[in-house]
């Protein structure tokens, strides 16, 4: 199994001490030219716009060079930074990660085919006994997914994970450090359904998602402050994602913690759905109400009433 990180950022890798702290057996060879000079060396992270590698070589910062990786592809860039025998590479164009993990895959035996960790920045939502809460995942990988939160679950607990796009993932909390949490899957997660997953993330325009600054609180229908709410009546174009399906809605409520529309899918009280508004990425909410085809969604934690505005903002202008 491999242990290099691979990461769907378009940054050149920074220096990560959790990079410095991994032992070098299991990462991916690869070898740096530079002028007639051919150094066997070995890649801790690639990323879209860089790598960090371990070379035993005399390398200056701003140097020019080439990495070949163990599949024969080329790579041009220029040394970013250096401490020790770790140094940042500068890739001069940026490059389609995914592709490279493919080809790792195909050169693995069937029988004995993963995937490493892929460092991806996401919404997920994380359910247990302590509560529910929206988190953002740091990196994922066959086995498990590690996660940043505020109000981290306790070690041992048995949690559900829902990546926004990816069906509930039942885990396990391995371990706890301040807010960056590891779970692990159980079962694990097939490589032939987390390509995929990573395929649409990358290929999904960005859009900002804010975490709620009151953490895990329930939607209630009333604000802090104890008051009701009203409901903007829209006529607001959205999408809907539930699992690995998508279909486009018309809002026709919204309000920080509830969103009503009409759609014809086949949809049960208590179903977990993505909610995609202007401007927004993916927002979690549970079907509380059904009449005919109209749905009524529960906020698992609030909209911050500036995003509000902003999706209204957003929309009003046709972004």
């Amino acid at each position: 199994m491999l242990d290099t990180i691979y990461s769907l950022s378009g940054d050149v890798p920074p220096l990560d001490a959790d990079l410095l702290a991994e032992g070098d057996a299991s990462l991916q060879p690869g070898a740096l030219i530079v002028g007639s000079i051919r150094q066997i060396c070995q890649i801790r992270k690639i990323s879209a716009g860089g790598a960090v590698i371990h070379v035993d070589l005399p390398i200056d910062e701003g140097q020019r060079l080439e990495l070949e990786l163990d599949d024969g592809a080329h790579l041009d860039g220029a040394i970013a930074w250096r401490r020790g025998f770790e140094v940042g590479l500068r890739f001069d164009k940026p490059i389609d990660v995914l592709p490279i993990l493919a080809r790792n895959l195909a050169n693995q035996p069937g029988e004995r085919r993963r995937m490493p960790r892929v460092e991806i920045r996401a919404p997920a939502l994380v359910e247990g006994p302590s509560g529910t809460e929206l988190v953002t995942t740091r990196d994922i990988a066959q086995g498990g997914i590690r996660i940043e939160t505020p109000n981290p679950p306790a070690r041992g607990e048995e949690v559900t994970v829902t990546p926004e796009g990816l069906r509930p993932l039942a885990g396990k909390v391995r371990w706890v450090d301040g807010d960056r949490v590891g779970i692990s899957f159980q079962p694990e997660l097939p490589w032939q359904e987390l390509i995929p997953w990573l395929r649409d993330r990358r290929d999904a325009p960005a859009a900002p998602y804010l975490a709620s600054p009151g953490g895990g609180a329930r939607a209630s229908g009333r604000d802090a402050a104890g008051r009701s709410e009203v409901g903007l009546q829209l006529n607001l174009p959205a999408r809907v994602r539930e699992g690995t399906r998508r279909w486009s809605i018309d809002v026709s409520t919204l309000t920080t913690r509830s969103v009503e529309f009409e759609c014809y899918a086949a949809l049960r009280l208590g179903t977990l759905l993505w909610i995609v508004l202007p401007g927004l990425e993916g927002w979690p909410a549970r079907i509380v109400a059904i009449d005919g085809y109209r749905f009524t969604c529960e906020f698992t934690q609030p909209l911050h009433p500036a995003v509000l505005e902003r999706v209204l903002a957003l929309a009003e202008s046709g972004a």
